[in-house]
């Protein structure tokens, strides 16, 4: 995992209020999403990392701010795509963070946020994925924004022995820093000419063992289409999905997040996902 390695000036602590303050290495955007690196301090509850999330306060970290700037009152989520432990050299953990919303005002204040800057904290929250014991081939699908949110399973099933293949919802070439985060020994697909979209779906369907996914809330039928058609029916156990849903309290108060179940219930997104077996989330 390629986290960046710099120097922190500030100490990255526990907060009394049950946050905690990281400080931030570095920033950057990549194939349309932004990449964090931030330092926070050793103990921070890490496994499974891939699909949980943190919620970051999007304001100045000062008293005066907490009390008056309601101007992006509300945190905003970001999925952690990788972690290193603590050294002897600072005693911090690196953790690698990650966004795909960058219309939003509050993740564009995020990204403009300068290095060694103090960024408070929630979580990690909610459930990830979970590789079954027994699986050896794993079929990643995403768009390129969100690919990044999978990473720490991608390299759990290599550090296994197992194959991993994923397949990305892009009609143009994948740009070179997602190329450079991808670990080599992945098999990369992608949308293109003369060999659709679905069928290139359907045919890493039919050989994984387990998928995961990362796409928007609009693609979930067609991901459930695709399924019957290579699978025949939708196995629980199957298809993971990171639901595409709006994740601001992490608690489940604020109802914002609630995601619709094939029996015609509501569950909330941010406690009890916001990984869903798609058997859960679509009758098949």
């Amino acid at each position: 995992m390629k986290l960046t390695q710099l120097p922190v000036m500030r100490q990255p602590a526990f907060e009394d209020d049950g946050t905690v303050t990281g400080v931030i290495a570095s920033a950057r955007i990549m194939a349309g999403s932004l990449l964090f690196t931030v330092a926070l301090p050793a103990g921070v509850v890490h496994e499974p990392l891939a699909g949980r999330y943190f919620l970051a306060r999007c304001v100045e970290p000062t008293e005066w701010a907490r009390s008056h700037d309601w101007t992006f009152s509300l945190r905003r989520p970001l999925f952690v795509a990788g972690w290193r432990p603590a050294t002897a050299a600072d005693g911090v953990e690196r953790w690698l963070l990650t966004s795909p919303q960058l219309e939003d005002s509050g993740v564009n204040w995020l990204a403009a946020r300068p290095t060694d800057a103090p960024i408070n904290l929630v979580g990690p929250l909610g459930n990830g994925f979970v590789l079954p014991p027994r699986t050896r081939q794993l079929a990643v699908v995403s768009e390129p924004a969100r690919v990044a949110a999978l990473l720490p399973l991608i390299h759990a099933m290599l550090d296994r022995g197992g194959r991993v293949v994923i397949l990305l919802q892009a009609h143009n070439s994948i740009e070179p820093l997602l190329r450079d985060l991808l670990p080599l020994a992945t098999e990369v697909h992608q949308e293109a000419p003369g060999m659709s979209w679905r069928a290139r779906l359907q045919g890493v369907l039919a050989w994984a063992d387990v998928v995961a996914t990362a796409l928007p809330a609009r693609e979930t039928a067609g991901l459930l289409e695709a399924v019957q058609t290579a699978r025949l029916r939708v196995e629980r156990g199957l298809v993971h999905c990171l639901v595409d849903a709006r994740l601001v309290c992490g608690y489940g108060a604020c109802l914002a997040c609630l995601t619709p179940l094939a029996n015609g219930r509501w569950t909330r997104t941010c406690v009890h996902g916001p990984v869903f077996d798609l058997a859960d989330l679509a009758a098949g």
